[in-house]
Parts: C-alpha cells; structure tokens; sequence
C-alpha cells in the first residue's frame, strides 16, 4: 500500500526557503516504471491481452503496441469496461 506524505509536494516553494533540489534521474526512472507497470497490468486485467515477455514494453514494435492499446469504443465499438445501452426506465 502506497502512503502519501502529508504537507507540500516535494517541488513546492516554501516563502523565504530555498527551491527543493531536482530529483535525480534515477527515482523519475523508477517512478516512470512503476507507472508503466500499472498501466500495463491494468489494461491486461480489463482487456484479457498480453503483451509479449520476452522483450521489454519498450522494445515492441509499433503494431504491437496498438493492437495492444487500442480501444475498441474509439473504433466505434463497446470498449473494455462499457456496458452496451440499456432500455431506458
């Protein structure tokens, strides 16, 4: 379970303080691929796709990604996660 820290984000100016130093490449990295994570296995659960395990998310081809991606509501279609409308009540 991720906590947050109470009081102001870390980039934030506090009056007559000094600016917070830039945080290093290697935590936005990290950031980045747990968000990445997330995503993926987010989209996975509501999809039922995969992508491929043998290389990494960054490393797939561009038709891969979309057919990975792609929603089918933006296609006009009942995307994952939407109901089809009902009768009105």
């Amino acid at each position: 379970m991720l906590v947050k820290p109470s009081g102001p984000p870390p980039d934030a100016v506090v009056q007559g303080a000094a600016p917070a130093p830039h945080r290093g490449w290697r935590n936005n990295q990290a950031e980045d691929d747990l968000l990445a994570f997330l995503l993926i296995s987010t989209w996975m659960l509501i999809t039922g796709r995969t992508l491929r395990s043998d290389v990494p998310p960054g490393q797939l081809s561009e038709s891969e990604l979309i057919e990975f991606w792609a929603d089918g509501a933006a296609a006009g279609g009942a995307g994952p996660g939407t109901q089809e409308p009902g009768p009105p009540r």
